[in-house]
């Protein structure tokens, strides 16, 4: 009901800034509050003081705010206030001035003090509705006319009364003081807001137009980014198309020479000697197509465009583990799976190259003689999903923790007899970091390794800076 009212009465005000809209609606408040109060009194005097003049200037009132309201409507909040207040100052000038025309009663000289009250509150009124320090002193007049009326009015009821019109006479002072004392603190009052107002206006000026300058640089700057990625992405994918072939035709040659040299008769010392080379050869050019393929699969992955949608992390596990199977027969490995794995928002497909990556390099990186052993688990803490992949294999040493997660930063070289390109860890900082989360470690040389992530809860992003937090344990297994 009241959200009704206040959009019919403000419907107009809709297309004014901020400002003007909360002065209009405080001003209505104010309005049906008067309203309120001159129905109260109304009802009041019919039931039990039924006194025409007091019945008369409870419709005034009425009329006066009914009138208001009707201005408010139309849009016009000066006219609004000066009806508003107009028919305030007609109504307590019927109760008070009038209404003591005639009637009589002891504390007569004392009744002045009323007046002053309803002028103090149609002060208030005024400094509500208008800024105008001239407004302010005409009012001011018209309020000392209205008491000085009041004291006439006062000392014809009192009679020749020497020492009662006197005693009015001082209260008469004292209200008039007190009427120019408000009118004082009014204008002061009405400065510092028109002061604080036109403050206000110049910072929302000055914010405004920061604004607009940050927008516009934000825009240039997003349209920098999305043409570097562009073309970030075309040179990734020229690069590996151009790089490729001359690498096709080197494998092809190599392929070739091999025949050759396979046709001519060799020590059986020489021949193995030149086919260790011919191998060398394909492991180079082997290793070199990993590398343009990783390089372009860390290219590709766009930190502008997120194709995010629910993605079913259990599911999404069984799938890496069905792709890496071959591996896991071969290295003897074992998974286990902690049940129940949520459901998180996110890019698919980069999900899957991040479990798929931490899995694979699990199996990769086994001890020599001891099969592998994983455990991925997870936790949903206050700040997210927090997934874990922990491993049984040789280890980090706790100086390179930070170092491994950038591209081409590997530890292990060829004579370990440990296969990679550098980008793999790479490609996952930067999957896990565009899901608003966070990627660490934690290590122990010859005891094994735990990968942690966290994902985004809803549309909030979690960062785990507490990375000492222990993860259930998994209790699924899947293996070879």
């Amino acid at each position: 009901m009241w959200k009704r009212v206040k959009n019919y009465f403000l419907e107009r005000f809709r297309r004014k800034n901020k400002t003007e809209i909360q002065k209009a609606f405080y001003l209505l408040l104010s309005t049906l509050t008067v309203l309120s109060f001159f129905v109260f009194l109304f009802i009041s005097h019919i039931l039990f003081w039924p006194e025409t003049i007091y019945v008369i200037s409870d419709v005034v009132g009425i009329i006066g705010c009914i009138g208001a309201l009707y201005e408010f409507r139309k849009g016009d909040l000066d006219t609004a206030g000066k009806v508003l207040i107009g028919f305030v100052i007609a109504v307590f000038t019927l109760h008070c001035v009038v209404g003591d025309m005639f009637r009589s009663d002891p504390a007569m000289r004392y009744r002045i003090y009323i007046t002053f009250v309803c002028i103090l509150g149609t002060f208030f009124l005024f400094i509500s509705f208008f800024r105008s320090i001239r407004q302010l002193v005409y009012f001011t007049a018209l309020f000392i006319g209205i008491l000085t009326l009041h004291f006439g009015v006062i000392l014809h009821q009192i009679g020749g009364n020497k020492e009662m019109a006197f005693f009015a006479f001082e209260h008469y002072v004292t209200v008039s003081v007190g009427v120019i004392a408000a009118t004082l603190i009014s204008g002061l009052l009405i400065t510092l807001i028109e002061t604080l107002y036109t403050q206000a206006l110049k910072q929302g000026d000055v914010i405004l137009r920061q604004n607009e300058e940050l927008q516009h640089t934000v825009d240039e700057q997003t349209r920098f980014l999305v043409s570097s990625n562009d073309s970030l992405k075309e040179f990734a994918y020229l690069t590996s198309h151009d790089l490729r072939e001359p690498l096709r035709n080197i494998s092809g040659f190599i392929t070739l020479i091999k025949k050759q040299c396979d046709a001519v008769a060799l020590s059986g010392e020489k021949k193995k000697e030149v086919n260790e080379y011919f191998d060398y050869v394909q492991q180079g050019v082997q290793q070199m197509e990993d590398l343009i393929k990783d390089i372009k699969e860390y290219s590709a992955i766009n930190v502008l465009e997120k194709n995010f949608s629910p993605v079913a992390m259990g599911d999404l596990i069984l799938q890496v583990r069905d792709t890496l199977d071959a591996d896991i027969t071969r290295m003897e490995a074992t998974i286990y799976i902690q049940p129940d794995m949520p459901t998180v928002s996110g890019d698919k497909t980069l999900l899957y190259s991040l479990m798929l990556n931490l899995v694979s390099n699990a199996i990769k990186y086994h001890r020599p003689g001891v099969p592998p052993e994983i455990y991925i688990s997870y936790k949903h803490t206050a700040r997210g999903h927090v997934f874990a992949v922990k491993d049984n294999g040789v280890g980090i040493a706790a100086e390179y923790s930070d170092r491994i997660f950038y591209a081409f930063k590997r530890l292990h070289g060829k004579q370990d007899n440990y296969t990679g390109t550098g980008l793999g860890l790479a490609i996952c900082k930067k999957t896990v970091e565009i899901h608003g989360g966070q990627i660490w470690l934690e290590s122990t040389p010859d005891v094994g390794s735990i990968f942690y992530f966290s994902l985004k809860d809803s549309d909030r992003l979690f960062m785990m800076h507490d990375h000492d937090q222990t993860l259930p344990a998994a209790n699924h297994q899947l293996g070879g």
